[in-house]
């Protein structure tokens, strides 16, 4: 399993929309659309039976949860949220990408159903977004609308990469750089597929 890097870009705070002792990450900056700040790292290495039987069970519980038995660069990824209107999406090609800005102090949010995990949404949503399919039962694979939607939001994001500073442009490239394409301002950009 890889680990996986995120920018620097992100603090993590309390975020007590979610309960009393919830946490979210926030921007420490402000962070343009197009903004690639997450991705696969095959180099990192992964969590070993030694290392998670070191750990409280509470640990080994968030590990599981948001960290799919991978260490993280940087564990604040783990502290991601939820939202039916993200800020952040997966592109499937090891990255994810800010698909709409994110200014200096707002959370940073993904749409959890990319993933097609149903657990996330027992008794329903509460992001409060005004799309926010609220008490509906999310059920994996998405709907084609729901999918159309992330694909042009993505397709949008990926148009401005080579426009917008970078800051994982170099490690991102060391790790893949079959992706040195998208850099480039008069390449075609990929289209992107969905679940």
């Amino acid at each position: 399993m890889e680990r996986e890097m995120i920018a620097d870009l992100f603090v993590v705070k309390k975020c007590p929309k979610y309960g009393k002792d919830e946490k979210g990450i926030f921007a420490t900056q402000f962070i343009p659309k197009g903004t690639i700040v997450h991705f696969l790292c095959k180099k990192c290495g992964t969590w070993s039976l030694k290392e998670m039987a070191r750990l409280s069970k509470p640990r080994i519980l968030q590990v599981l949860t948001h960290e799919y038995p991978t260490k993280y660069c940087d564990r604040r990824l783990g502290y991601i949220n939820h939202s039916c209107n993200p800020k952040i999406m997966e592109t499937q090609k090891g990255f994810d990408i800010v698909v709409r800005d994110i200014a200096k102090g707002e959370e940073a949010t993904e749409d959890y159903r990319i993933f097609n995990e149903e657990k996330h949404f027992d008794g329903g949503c509460k992001c409060g977004e005004k799309n926010c399919m609220k008490n509906t039962t999310y059920r994996s694979p998405a709907p084609k609308k729901l999918r159309r939607f992330w694909d042009g939001e993505i397709r949008s994001a990926m148009r401005l990469i080579p426009d917008v500073k970078q800051p994982l442009k170099k490690e991102l490239l060391k790790e893949h750089p079959e992706l040195r394409r998208l850099f480039n301002k008069n390449e075609k950009r990929p289209k992107h597929q969905s679940n």
